[in-house]
């Protein structure tokens, strides 16, 4: 078994991850503030054991610091990761009422990082506007062969009603704010 680890550093302290198996994975988000959070999937129950991980107190913790931010924002809708690389229903996840941009993008994408912060922001200071994430994790998930994709960053822009305004692939801030304004008058 290869040892993976992913070393960030958090108020000064130097904050070591392991990964023990091939198989399993690991995401590292870093939120507005710079702070970065990991997150595990699956973690194998003797690494939860060993780190004494209780999956209530997490979840409390999950729960509150995502009240927190929601708080400090004060406007705009929430921003929702919907899939990391499973199928999903996109219907169940559109804000009806409000234009739905659906963001597919991958952690080790460079154009989706450069792209991000843009989505993230219009999603907050619109309150019309609600982002919706789907991380492809790679090129064989079941998300990507569900819509096709070729290519990442692409950016889907739904209108009140549900309906598809337009696609864009790319990092292309301008035409998916144009998407935006359009999706806004129809539907």
């Amino acid at each position: 078994m290869e040892k993976n680890t992913k070393t960030s550093r958090l108020a000064g302290l130097s904050l070591t991850a392991l990964c023990l198996e091939p198989n399993r994975e690991f995401r590292n988000f870093r939120t507005k503030s710079g702070i970065s959070k990991l997150y595990f999937v699956e973690l194998p129950k003797e690494v939860q054991e060993r780190f004494h991980y209780n999956a209530a107190s997490a979840a409390a913790y999950s729960a509150q610091t995502a009240s927190r931010a929601g708080a400090v924002t004060g406007r705009g809708q929430p921003i929702e990761v919907i899939s990391h690389g499973a199928q999903v229903d996109i219907n169940k996840h559109l804000a009806l009422g409000s234009v739905t941009v659906v963001d597919f993008y991958a952690d080790w994408c460079g154009p989706c990082r450069q792209l991000s912060p843009s989505l993230e922001q219009m999603a907050r200071s619109d309150p019309d506007v609600a982002l919706r994430k789907v991380d492809i994790v790679n090129w064989r998930t079941a998300v990507v062969q569900q819509f096709n994709i070729h290519s990442i960053p692409q950016v889907n822009v739904y209108n009140r009603g549900g309906s598809l305004v337009g696609t864009v692939n790319g990092a292309d801030i301008d035409t998916i704010k144009r998407y935006v304004a359009q999706a806004k008058t129809s539907g």
